[in-house]
């Protein structure tokens, strides 16, 4: 009977100086390696609005578009929404002007017309 007792309470004694041991480690741990500083900003930068959209002062052409030009407008409209993906009130259309005869009605760089002017 007295084997037993000494049994039970050396590997209750075992079990208690292990836990001892393993907290006094991590109390070792946290002295060497420490709490790191947490990095604070001064201030954070604002977050962009997500419902109201964003209004540029678009300044007016002087000369207005012509009624018979209204189709065109509405034409080129719907092709940059359509390319684009976005919405036709996302963006405006201020003017519409020919291009003008010195670039022969082409209006891309000179290596683009030699281009064109080679297909033939």
């Amino acid at each position: 009977m007295y084997n037993q007792w000494m049994i039970l309470l050396a590997g209750m004694g075992t079990v208690f100086v292990a836990l001892i041991a393993i907290i006094a480690m991590l109390e070792i741990f946290h002295l060497i390696f420490g709490k790191r500083p947490e990095k604070k900003r001064p201030e954070l930068a604002p977050l962009p609005e997500i419902n109201s959209p964003i209004v540029h002062a678009v300044p007016v052409a002087p000369n207005q578009a012509r009624p018979e030009g209204r189709e065109l407008i509405a034409a080129i409209t719907a092709a940059i929404a359509a390319a684009t993906g976005s919405l036709p009130s996302a963006f405006r259309i201020t003017s519409v002007s020919a291009s003008s005869e010195t670039e022969s009605g082409f209006n891309t760089p000179v290596w683009g017309r030699i281009e064109r002017f080679a297909r033939k």
